[in-house]
């Protein structure tokens, strides 16, 4: 193993969220592979909550963490709803998929849980660092992590990027990233009330793109506007008078946000499709967000970014087996991540075509067309 140098590890994942953690998991349980991950946050910060569907849960299983996150009291989601193609709203149960309810996530505390969960199965993790100086040995890679009291020098024989759409690390070693729309949340928190809302998130589509609210654990309602960015910032008005103008055209959005007030300053997030060339190469690669990121829309976040990160394991532990398999892994590997961009396109478009009654507006007529020049 490369880690029996001094210094060394075997596998360094630049990233701390759910692909990452996959990553980690997964080697820690089904090989005597050490790894590292290194991610720039301490999880002291909030995310915008997501809903994770049942279909999930044998992911969890796999990595081992299944049962703690079953214990960990995230509210249930039993449904789905949308008004989209019409203002009607319409729901699909999420019991009758034969799977169970979802869960609308804290993602701080979900992120945190899968990161301690690596740690206990001997993953090293280091917080509030950042990887720079990347540079490629004879037999792996030489870089060096900046933390707030000092830099530690890292030696490892593979090398995982699960930095999300920066893909940065990615692109250090010569991979591109090729977006395919400029698509952007633009998010608040609403605060509790007495009022309860229905636990079940909803879609909405307006003129500027569409509307996703859902309750949060803590009695919060998170809302969010999907639209993109040049809209955004070509319009004349304000970022918060863009956000209202569309909050306007959007009634089932104002019904359940219901007067509450917003918390705190708009924040704007990338939310675009992307997709890596190459995804992975000799020695490295990419998982979650970084290989291929999709629109909400598709609800392919959680459940992608762990399968991929579960893969991308895969290919580390075939990296240090057997270098004629990784080979041929890393084909497989990038055919399905290949596949799967290309049925996500075709669904996409799908998806937007349903919605008539906005056609002649930008944000609709560029996913009608699948012309999203950028």
């Amino acid at each position: 193993m490369y880690a029996e140098r001094p210094g060394a590890v075997d596998v360094v994942i630049a990233g701390g969220g759910p692909a990452a953690c996959a990553v980690a998991l997964t080697l820690r349980r089904y090989t005597g592979l050490s790894v590292m991950l290194v991610e720039q946050s301490g999880y002291e910060h909030s995310k915008v909550g997501e809903t994770l569907s049942p279909g999930v849960l044998p992911l969890l299983d796999y990595l081992g963490v299944g049962e703690a996150f079953r214990d960990a009291g995230f509210s249930p989601s039993y449904a789905f709803t949308a008004a989209w193609g019409d203002g009607q709203v319409r729901a699909r149960d999420f019991l009758f998929t034969g799977r169970g309810y979802g869960w609308h996530l804290d993602r701080r505390r979900f992120d945190a849980g899968l990161a301690n969960a690596a740690r206990s199965f001997g993953a090293q993790l280091l917080l509030k660092a950042r990887l720079r100086d990347i540079c490629r040995e004879q037999e792996g890679w030489r870089l060096m992590a900046s933390l707030e009291d000092g830099e530690v020098p890292l030696r490892c024989g593979y090398l995982i990027d699960a930095t999300g759409r920066s893909a940065w690390l990615a692109r250090a070693v010569g991979a591109k990233k090729l977006r395919h729309d400029r698509l952007v949340g633009v998010a608040t928190y609403h605060a509790a009330s007495t009022v309860p809302v229905e636990a079940c998130s909803l879609v909405e589509s307006v003129p500027q793109g569409w509307w996703y609210s859902a309750p949060v654990p803590d009695g919060r309602v998170v809302s969010v506007l999907m639209t993109d960015s040049d809209l955004l910032q070509e319009s004349h008005a304000s970022r918060f008078a863009f956000w209202q103008a569309a909050l306007d055209r959007a009634p089932q959005t104002r019904a359940r946000i219901g007067g509450r007030e917003a918390e705190e300053p708009l924040r704007i997030w990338p939310a675009h499709s992307q997709s890596l060339v190459p995804c992975c190469g000799p020695g490295w690669a990419a998982a979650g967000d970084a290989a291929a990121a999709f629109d909400p829309l598709s609800s392919m976040g959680i459940g992608y970014a762990l399968s991929t990160g579960i893969q991308a394991a895969r290919l580390a532990a075939a990296h240090f087996a057997d270098g004629s398999g990784e080979a041929l892994q890393r084909q497989a590997y990038g055919d399905d991540i290949g596949r799967h961009i290309d049925e996500y396109l075709t669904l996409k478009r799908g998806y937007y075509e349903a919605e008539r009654r906005f056609a002649h507006e930008p944000f609709w007529t560029r996913r009608r067309s699948g012309g999203e020049a950028l």
